[in-house]
């Protein structure tokens, strides 16, 4: 059951984490393609509000990647 729970929480960091930086990397790309000061003011702010939750996703994939390899024995 732990395993189990292990592997649902890393799948889902791993497809969240994903998530964040798709959709930062799309508005990236929105900014780029318009190329106005507006919006790459705009991917700043998305980029500085997702780095924390990148980061703080990041470590709990990583954690619960150890978890499912201790379990794995």
């Amino acid at each position: 059951m732990a395993d189990r729970l292990g592997t649902a929480v890393l799948a889902s960091a791993v497809g969240s984490l994903l998530a964040v930086v798709v959709g930062i990397g799309l508005v990236s790309l929105f900014a780029e393609w318009r190329g106005v000061w507006s919006s790459y003011f705009l991917m700043e702010r998305t980029i500085d509000a997702g780095a924390p939750v990148v980061a703080a996703l990041g470590v709990l994939a990583l954690l619960s990647g150890f978890v499912v390899v201790y379990g794995a024995r």
